[in-house]
């Protein structure tokens, strides 16, 4: 599910009623002399199609942090509050596996890259190689997750009181 609490009218971003109505947000609004730099970091911490969405976990925070600078901190207790709001809104527990896994994989990877091959009876030139013949269907494992969360999080961001869909024109 992608959080919408930004519009753009006459080339200006500008907050929308999700941001002025979800109490967290409306704090983080109300908090800063400039709330956009914060708000932006909160919106594209959560949002899985955005240009963020594919960055390491691990480096995604400090990544946000460096784009969108201000005079807020995530040790204030207002984005505090907003991120664990927002993740109690948005990140379902398939989401959450799925965000697992991709921390996982990405651990492999480093490890992959920063170990050196070793031999013997104690080396780990076996345990690599089977990495490597397994590696085919972990991806398309994690794919298939990938897949699954995607399509969760598009439902559920198409669904409206009595679970009926949006409209086309509707959003």
């Amino acid at each position: 599910m992608t959080i919408r609490i930004f519009d753009i009218q006459n080339g200006k971003v500008i907050v929308n009623i999700n941001c002025l109505l979800v109490p967290e947000l409306k704090a983080v609004h109300d908090e800063y002399e400039d709330p956009i730099p914060a708000l932006s970091f909160l919106h594209y911490y959560f949002d899985h199609t955005g240009p963020y969405a594919n960055l390491p976990e691990n480096i995604k925070e400090e990544t946000l942090l460096n784009d969108f600078v201000g005079d807020y901190t995530l040790e204030d207790e207002v984005m505090q509050a907003a991120l664990k709001k927002l993740e109690l809104l948005f990140m379902t527990p398939t989401y959450r596996y799925y965000l697992d896994n991709k921390i996982l994989l990405e651990k492999l990877g480093t490890f992959a890259r920063n170990t050196p091959i070793t031999t013997g009876r104690d080396g780990n030139l076996a345990a690599l190689a089977m990495q490597v013949k397994s590696v085919g269907k972990t991806i398309q494992e994690f794919k298939q997750l990938e897949k699954i969360v995607l399509q969760e999080l598009n439902e559920s961001s198409n669904r409206i009181r009595g679970d009926k869909k949006l409209a086309y024109d509707q959003e």
